[in-house]
């Protein structure tokens, strides 16, 4: 009885959580990034269309990527604004 009780809050509690996720990572970050850049090459857009959401998840994947590639670019220049040498193939700051 107990257990049923637990199972169920779990089951619900799993099933607000993807829904969530699926609203704002799939929704709104995705479909809706699409759509504002689609939305000026193209008169009429479909805003729940699969190239919208291809053409969201691009951007954001981009954004990921160049996002580490600045932070490891900033972590070797504070190494070498500091006085130090970068190991690269340690990824390591020597002073």
């Amino acid at each position: 009885m107990a257990l049923d009780i637990v199972g169920d809050f779990i089951e619900v509690a799993g099933r607000f959580f993807f829904r969530i996720l699926n609203e704002v990572l799939v929704e709104f970050l995705c479909k809706g990034t699409g759509y504002l850049i689609c939305r000026p090459f193209k008169s009429k857009v479909d805003p729940d269309g699969f190239f919208v959401f291809a053409v969201g998840f691009v951007f954001w994947l981009a954004v990921a990527i160049l996002s580490f590639q600045l932070y490891e670019f900033i972590q070797v220049d504070q190494c070498l604004d500091s006085g130090g040498s970068f190991d690269y193939a340690n990824n390591t700051c020597l002073k």
